[in-house]
């Protein structure tokens, strides 16, 4: 595991990266989230990241505390101006909505390494970590960034916008039951800062692989996640006048074109129109 560096004065570049290709619970699927890794490190340190400030968790690594805590670290060590990119690669689950604030009565949740397909004494739904978790961890760090600030976020999971194996050829990142824990009331991710804004507003920019209703299939050469794999090449060619639609549009046409049998539409979301992709994952000429 890498660990973040301070960064003192000028605005530094940070990175929080999560890899899962490993489950405690054997009932997951076997997928390669941790193969992703690489591909999005490489990219960073071509982005002009130092390798001291980025974080990775990787299978074991990656418990629901453990990621909880490098949010945690994250928003404590970033300040404003600060570019922050946070990458999540591994299982996607739909669970009941236990906050009462969803639409359709679903969360869609990250599956930590600690985290089970089906309730048990082990986890009744805790060890998941949900969009409203979610949202709280990057509030935290949107905070700590200020306007001058920028955040890209990018989600390589099932349900990953609003399995378990597929066909015998298709892996696929989480699974379409949805997971229903045994108890009513809410649990919540420690507050990684004390100031952290509670908002369902995203205030930073999100690529997901596809949308909330959908699986997420990987491909088959590399074994890796197509919207890691896409983004990790529109990276390396990219120009610093791409829109944020036109680099989109190239991600969503790679992702459909080397979908299968089933459909798989990526989702931008967010603040789409206050800085460019590329500032974040361009290479340093």
């Amino acid at each position: 595991m890498f660990v973040l560096g301070l960064g003192v004065g000028a605005a530094t570049r940070r990175a929080l990266v999560v890899g899962l290709g490993e489950q405690e619970d054997k009932s997951w699927g076997k997928i390669n989230g941790d193969k992703d890794v690489g591909y999005v490190t490489a990219m960073l340190s071509a982005a002009g990241f130092e390798r001291c400030n980025v974080t990775t968790l990787v299978n074991r690594e990656a418990s629901k505390a453990a990621i909880v805590a490098a949010f945690g670290e994250l928003a404590r060590q970033s300040g404003p101006g600060d570019v922050v990119y946070v990458h999540f690669s591994g299982h996607g689950q739909q669970m009941r909505d236990v906050h009462n604030d969803e639409h359709d009565g679903l969360d869609e949740c990250w599956i930590p390494y600690d985290a089970y397909r089906s309730p048990c004494e082990r986890d009744r739904g805790e060890k998941h970590l949900t969009d409203d978790e979610v949202n709280r961890c990057l509030n935290a760090v949107r905070d700590r960034i200020g306007d001058s600030g920028k955040m890209l976020v990018v989600i390589d999971a099932c349900h990953s916008g609003d399995g378990t194996r597929g066909d015998e050829d298709e892996v696929v990142r989480g699974v379409e039951e949805v997971f229903s824990p045994g108890r009513s009331h809410e649990w919540d991710a420690p507050v990684p800062h004390e100031a952290v804004v509670w908002t369902r507003t995203e205030r930073w920019l999100t690529l997901s692989a596809c949308k909330s209703s959908q699986v997420n299939v990987e491909m088959r050469d590399p074994v890796v996640g197509k919207l890691t794999y896409a983004l990790c090449e529109e990276a390396r060619k990219c120009g610093a006048a791409d829109s944020n639609e036109a680099l989109f549009a190239r991600l969503r046409k790679f992702v459909n074109r080397n979908t299968a049998s089933r459909p798989q539409q990526p989702v931008m979301s967010g603040e789409k129109n206050r800085f460019s992709i590329t500032d974040i994952i361009r290479r340093q000429r």
